[in-house]
């Protein structure tokens, strides 16, 4: 253990825990925060400033959870444009679409992917507005899944964290 951790007290590494936990779960539905990344680092924290309290098999879990996180996300949109019958184009839309929307909070990630997916079904592939809004709308529907899921993911994540550390 370092200097700067024999400095640390118990309350101080749970209350820092719980505070990057916390934007975690913010994260997991405010764009740009990292979510699952952040509940990963707390854990990583925590077992380095207090040892013995977080295992290294809860590290190794989190870690596998937190690179679903990001694959459940990505499936989840990629479904609901293909379920609604968006194309490749249609995908590619709403992620640049979603991109650009980023910049305008939560509701913006999915108008924007909404929109770019209509764009491109409409533009690049061609087809009638109400085909491309159907795909549009798979989009937007699958970005909500995919936020569900990465929602559902960090909790869990969190809650087989706080076991770990409760349970000695």
């Amino acid at each position: 253990m370092s200097d700067e951790a024999d400095a640390l007290s118990p309350p101080l590494v749970w209350t820092l825990t719980a505070a990057l936990c916390t934007l975690g779960l913010a994260g997991s539905i405010l764009p740009g925060l990292p979510g699952a990344p952040l509940i990963l680092i707390a854990s990583v924290l925590h077992h380095w400033l207090l040892p013995g309290d977080v295992s290294g098999w809860t590290i190794a879990v989190l870690a596998v959870l937190s690179v679903m996180t990001v694959a459940a996300d990505a499936a989840c949109g990629i479904l609901g444009v293909r379920r609604f019958g968006g194309g490749r184009w249609a995908i590619l839309g709403a992620g640049v679409g979603a991109a650009i929307g980023l910049f305008f909070g939560p509701l913006g990630l999915i108008a924007g992917a909404v929109a770019g997916a209509v764009s491109c079904e409409m533009v690049l592939e061609r087809k009638a507005f109400d085909d491309a809004l159907k795909a549009g709308l798979g989009a937007g529907l699958g970005m909500l899944v995919g936020t569900a899921a990465r929602l559902g993911l960090a909790l869990f994540m969190t809650a087989w964290l706080v076991a770990d550390i409760m349970i000695d």
